[in-house]
C-alpha cells in the first residue's frame, strides 16, 4: 500500500484530514499527532482512550490506518530534563498507539547537538549505550502495552548505517522492536556511489525487522545530499524496488515531503516503479 505523512497535506482539523487522504486515495499514513491534528488540545498530558477513539472514528470513516504512529524525539538528549519530558512524551504515544491501532509508534535516534545536527560524539561507545538504555526502557514500556516501536536510521545521529542498526537490535533483543527502512537516511556524499550495497547489506543483515519503508530521493551537492521527490533524484529505485518486492511484498511504502501539487503524480509513478 502506498501511503504518505499526514501532516504533508493541508488540514484543518481530523475530519478534513481524514476526507483528504481519502481524496488522495491515500489509506494508511504516519500521522504525527502534534503536526497533523489542529482542532483538539494534544499538550503533554492531554490523553485519554476517548481521545485516542475520537481521532481513530475520523480515519476510520475513510478506511484509513496508521503505518507510523510519530513520535521523533531525540532520545540522548544532553538536556537531562528536556529528555525526561520527551519520553514521557513518548510512553504517552505509546498509550495512544494502542487505542489508534496503530502498528507501531517511531523515531529516529538523536544527536547530542542542540541544532540535532552531526557530532561525532553521536558515533561513539558512550553514546551507543546511553542510547540503548533509554530504547530499551521505552521498549519494554511499550512491550507491556501491546505495542511495537520502529526505529529510524539517520547517517548522523545514534543509529547510523545497516551495522549499528543490526547491533541495535541484537543488543535489545526485543520482539516489538521494528525498523523504518528510510534509504535515503543510510546514504551521505561519500558513499551514495554505494547504495546498492548498502541497501542489500540491511536486508541482509535484518530484513525480517523492516516493518515500513519511507519513500523519498536526494540529489548530489558541493553541499551533500538535498531533498528530491520520489523517483525523481538518484536514488536507485528500481534495485530497491526488486529487492522490496522479493522480500516485503505488500509493505507500507510512505511518501515523505510530498505535498498536494505532487501526490498524485508521485504516487503513479512509486505504483509503476512497484509495479502495484
Amino acid at each position: 500500500m502506498i501511503g504518505m505523512r499526514a501532516h504533508d497535506l493541508e488540514y484543518g482539523d481530523i475530519e478534513m484530514l481524514s476526507d483528504k487522504l481519502a481524496f488522495y486515495n491515500k489509506h494508511t499514513v504516519q500521522l504525527a499527532l502534534l503536526k497533523s491534528v489542529a482542532n483538539v488540545n494534544l499538550s503533554d498530558g492531554a490523553f485519554s482512550p476517548g481521545l485516542a477513539r475520537y481521532i481513530k472514528k475520523a480515519l476510520d470513516k475513510n478506511d484509513i490506518s496508521i503505518s507510523v504512529l510519530g513520535c521523533y524525539i531525540n532520545p540522548i538528549c544532553p538536556d537531562k530534563e528536556e529528555r525526561a519530558k520527551q519520553i514521557a512524551r513518548f510512553k504517552e504515544h505509546i498509550r495512544y498507539a494502542k487505542y489508534l491501532g496503530a502498528d507501531m509508534i517511531g523515531t529516529e535516534t538523536g544527536s547530542v547537538h542542540p541544532q540535532g545536527l552531526f557530532d561525532p560524539y553521536n558515533h561513539s561507545e558512550e553514546n551507543y549505550q546511553d542510547f540503548l538504555g533509554v530504547i530499551r526502557e521505552l521498549a519494554e514500556y511499550a512491550e507491556k502495552m501491546g505495542v511495537c516501536i520502529g526505529i529510524e536510521a539517520v547517517t548522523i545521529f545514534t543509529i547510523h548505517s545497516p551495522e549499528t542498526m543490526k547491533r541495535m537490535l541484537d543488543d535489545l533483543n526485543m520482539p516489538n522492536v521494528f525498523v523504518i527502512f528510510d534509504p535515503c537516511n543510510y546514504l551521505n556524499k561519500e558513499n551514495y556511489k554505494n547504495q546498492r550495497e548498502i541497501f542489500q547489506k540491511a536486508f541482509d543483515l535484518y530484513g525480517d525487522r523492516i516493518a515500513v519503508v519511507h519513500c523519498k530521493d536526494f540529489t548530489v551537492t558541493e553541499e551533500g545530499l538535498t531533498y528530491a521527490l520520489p523517483t525523481e533524484g538518484e536514488l536507485d529505485y528500481p534495485f530497491l524496488a526488486e529487492l522490496i518486492n522479493a522480500r516485503k511484498p505488500h509493505i507500507s511504502l510512505l511518501l515523505e515531503e510530498v505535498k498536494e501539487k505532487d501526490v498524485t503524480r508521485i504516487t503513479e509513478k512509486i505504483r509503476q516503479v512497484f509495479g502495484r
